[in-house]
């Protein structure tokens, strides 16, 4: 008796939770219509005033799109939406009213506007009730299919019509990671082709035996990847040799080329000295044991950088965005960038390089400064000044059973923090929204080569794609590999000394619709200290956009190898190292260079060896004029 009270009281519980649960999502349903109703409001002025002035109205949808995008902070996709299913609204009564008293959700409401955004007036008027009726009670997808029944039902050409032009604009197919450490294959066609491609896929999916240990899912993935490749069945793995029924079907495939990839990775990490992440160009984050066993058959590129000043907000450094920021050290450093596997010889994307973040050495280089709240948040963020020179495959050292695992605790926090007090000093003078480099020169007193041609090279094209993994409008994450690059400072094609030059810190990577934006000049920006990027609108609105790494002032340059100095003295007379070292004396090491605690240290040092370079070179020019022994 007391256990069928208890179960009766907790379905009581249950049933005023989901009750809870009506009344909220009801809630959020108002919200939202609230929002639409905001969004709507928004283009009509836009619009009006686009009216008044003489404006181009098609260009208000795009400026409408980068507000409010830019002010709820989604994704361009996720504004478009809105823009487009506001905009709907407007020519369905019922749904919109539905929405705003709460009886239907946001998920239904997008499906009833991109089905019938198309339809005619007396389309809607006919079908808008019925639809609504089936949105009671079907999901998402069975609820499209019900709309595009009835609207064929009713007007079948209009229909057709309508679906061949969302099948023109929609088709295509885009990659992009979940975050999970997976990627999403998304491509949209017609039901045709889907089917096709379904048998397709289920086909070279069946090629193996029963024992093979991948599942279903598993097969259908490495069957559409083999497809892509052009193959026509999958090798079984069920190590059964002879007794596999699949056993010799995929013999007669030609072995897959290699990877093409860049792949961005410190140091530490490639020397098994630290677990930081690899990436890609895009900051997609990769497990560095994997990108060590790419190393093993890639090339190599060194990245020359420099450490800023810039993120010191917690140690009472500048943080305005009118200076320079100060230089604290140099080091040279290494990457590695795998392109086609199997020592394949093709280097078609060279000059694509990729960075890489820290030195061994110069974890140790601050360790006399007083603790700070941030440890090594300054180095967050790197001046690009050069690259090294490619450099063909070699061992990866194994990662040992003590790996130092380095971090930078607060990261996040600071970036934010420095953001913040850079837009409090722009709001306290706004002169400082020009930026460090108003004239777009870069700081530069001449035109470097290429400075005054407007398509970049592609060692400075790829710099700056490098220095910005996406598109620098707030929030956007296209890549930037798929964005252009533009002058931030216009390129003045007549008089291209006088216009902003085509250098590192006059050019950045925007999205298509981004660029227009900006060309229309409904979104202003600039470059600030450090490379961060402040984007302004129309309304007044300040966003800033901060780079993964410090684009170069000047186009970068290739690091050579340094030949040694001429002698001071001539080649027949003692050196200066002969003159004040002892005999067989050896010259400091990188390593006592690295571990200098002091500029004045460093500078000694460097000094030594720059001696040694000219004894050494005084030794070869005597050796080379010694008569011969006959």
């Amino acid at each position: 008796m007391f256990e069928s009270r208890f179960i009766e009281t907790a379905d009581q519980a249950v049933g005023g939770m989901l009750d809870i649960l009506t009344e909220c999502a009801s809630a959020e349903n108002v919200r939202r219509g609230r929002l639409v109703e905001a969004v709507c409001e928004i283009l009509d002025r836009r619009l009006a005033d686009a009216e008044e002035c003489g404006g181009d109205p098609s260009e208000c949808h795009r400026e409408v799109l980068c507000e409010i995008s830019t002010q709820l902070t989604v994704s361009l996709s996720t504004g478009r939406t809105l823009l487009d299913t506001a905009e709907a609204l407007n020519h369905l009564p019922l749904t919109a009213l539905r929405l705003i008293f709460g009886g239907i959700d946001w998920a239904r409401v997008v499906v009833l506007a991109s089905v019938l955004d198309k339809a005619s007036a007396r389309t809607v008027k006919a079908i808008e009730f019925q639809a609504l009726a089936a949105a009671e009670s079907m999901a998402p997808r069975r609820l499209r299919n019900r709309v595009w029944s009835l609207w064929m039902q009713f007007d079948r050409a209009e229909a057709t019509a309508a679906q061949t032009q969302a099948k023109a604009a929609s088709t295509g197919v885009s990659v992009h990671e979940d975050g999970t450490g997976m990627s999403v294959l998304r491509a949209q066609m017609s039901d045709l082709q889907g089917a096709e491609a379904e048998a397709l896929i289920s086909e070279i999916a069946a090629t193996v035996c029963t024992k093979d240990p991948r599942t279903g899912q598993q097969r259908r993935v490495d069957g559409l990847l083999a497809l892509l490749y052009g193959e026509h069945a999958l090798a079984c793995r069920c190590e059964r040799s002879e007794g596999c029924t699949a056993a010799g079907v995929a013999e007669e495939i030609a072995p897959r080329r290699g990877h093409l990839l860049n792949i961005l990775i410190d140091v530490e990490t490639l020397l098994g000295l630290s677990s930081t992440p690899a990436t890609l160009p895009d900051g997609t984050a990769f497990d560095p044991d994997l990108v060590r066993m790419l190393a093993q058959d890639a090339r190599w590129q060194a990245i020359l950088t420099e450490l800023v000043e810039v993120l010191e907000v917690n140690r009472g450094g500048s943080t305005g965005s009118g200076t320079e920021p100060e230089t604290v050290a140099t080091d040279e450093t290494s990457a590695i960038r795998p392109t086609r596997k199997n020592a394949t010889e093709r280097t078609g994307a060279v000059d694509n390089p990729v960075a890489e973040q820290s030195d061994p050495g110069s974890s140790d280089t601050h360790d006399d400064e007083p603790e700070s709240p941030l440890p090594r948040v300054k180095q967050v963020l790197r001046r690009i000044l050069g690259r090294g020179r490619v450099r063909g495959a070699a061992e990866v050292p194994r990662p040992g059973p003590h790996q130092i695992y380095l971090h930078t605790p607060g990261e996040d926090s600071a970036l934010r923090r420095y953001v913040d007090s850079v837009l409090r000093e722009i709001e306290r003078d706004p002169s400082k929204a020009a930026g460090v480099f108003p004239d777009g020169h870069g700081g530069l007193d001449g035109p470097p080569p290429g400075a005054l041609t407007y398509r970049p090279s592609q060692a400075v094209a790829s710099m700056v794609r490098m220095a910005y993994r996406t598109c620098t409008f707030p929030g956007c994450d296209t890549p930037s590999s798929r964005c252009q690059l533009d002058h931030i400072v216009p390129f003045d094609q007549d008089n291209p000394r006088a216009g902003g030059w085509t250098v590192g810190s006059n050019l950045h990577p925007v999205c298509t619709c981004h660029h227009q934006a900006k060309t229309a000049r409904m979104w202003a920006c600039a470059m600030l200290s450090g490379g961060a990027i402040l984007w302004t609108g129309n309304a007044g609105s300040r966003r800033i956009t901060l780079p993964d790494f410090s684009v170069p002032d000047a186009p970068p340059l290739r690091v050579r190898k340094r030949h040694p100095a001429p002698p001071e003295d001539c080649p027949d007379g003692p050196t200066w190292w002969e003159k004040h070292m002892p005999p067989h004396t050896h010259p400091p090491s990188r390593s006592e260079l690295a571990r200098a605690g002091t500029d004045e240290a460093q500078r000694r040092i460097r000094d030594l060896r720059r001696r040694f370079r000219e004894h050494r070179a005084a030794g070869n020019a005597r050796e080379r004029r010694r008569p011969a022994p006959y």
